[in-house]
């Protein structure tokens, strides 16, 4: 996608977001906090108007990657367009987006003041744990997030996370050893596992599955599919998805 831009002058206040098809979601404070620290033009790919505007990345100081996926071009605009890259991981504890977004102040050698939507956050945690801790959910991975990574979050908001249907990879073990001393009975399961022709989620019902893969396994149960295009990410992701998770419950209590 990126193979066509051509080397030009690098612009002190341009920046790209790197990682996805379609934008973050218009409310994510990651546009707030890139303008407040210097950066006046924020690329996406997905936002391009028309090919000039796309050429105009190469323009750009910084590439921000938001998706794993991404390193790779990254790598090759660094290489051929001389454009470094910052990698931020999308998140769902509210704890760690707040030293994420610190991190990032770090690099850039300034400061990111993200308390107003460090509070807001928190304040929609607040609200969640009070009316629906306890509640019971399962998660897939076929949803904008990491699998281990959400049920963490959510296990910390006063869910029950029941099952995990998701494939380890080597940076989920850090996610994994922190859920397994905070909810030890946890169960995962690999969908790449022929045993799970057989498994039978009716024998172990939940209340609100994350994912369609979790869906599949829990008919009976409310769901968040959680996969539309436009991207969730930082504060706003997190509020996002826990109104969402209230729609679901709502619903299927009042269809």
């Amino acid at each position: 996608i990126y193979s066509l831009l051509e080397k030009q002058p690098r612009r002190r206040r341009t920046v790209n977001l790197l990682g996805y098809f379609a934008p973050l979601q218009d409310d994510c404070e990651l546009y707030d906090i890139l303008r407040g620290v210097g950066f006046n033009q924020i690329n996406e790919i997905s936002r391009c108007p028309d090919f000039a505007a796309y050429k105009a990345m190469s323009q750009a100081n910084v590439n921000i990657i938001l998706n794993p996926e991404a390193r790779l071009a990254a790598q090759d605009m660094e290489k051929r367009l001389g454009i470094p890259s910052i990698e931020l991981t999308r998140l769902y504890q509210v704890a760690q987006i707040h030293k994420q977004y610190q991190a990032l102040a770090q690099v850039l050698g300034t400061t990111i003041d993200d308390s107003a939507w460090h509070e807001r956050a928190q304040a929609v945690v607040r609200a969640v744990r009070e009316k629906y801790s306890g509640t019971t959910v399962a998660i897939g991975e076929m949803q904008n997030g990491n699998a281990f990574e959400m049920a963490l979050a959510l296990t910390r908001y006063g869910f029950v996370i029941r099952e995990i249907y998701a494939n380890l990879g080597p940076d989920d073990f850090v996610y994994l050893r922190h859920l397994a001393q905070l909810s030890p009975d946890t169960q995962v399961y690999s969908n790449l596992s022929p045993s799970m022709l057989y498994y039978r989620g009716q024998d172990h019902p939940v209340d609100v599955t994350i994912g369609k893969d979790a869906a599949y396994y829990h008919e009976q149960a409310a769901h968040l599919s959680w996969d539309e295009d436009i991207q969730p990410f930082g504060y706003a992701g997190v509020i996002s998805l826990l109104q969402r998770l209230e729609q679901a419950l709502l619903e299927r209590k009042h269809p």
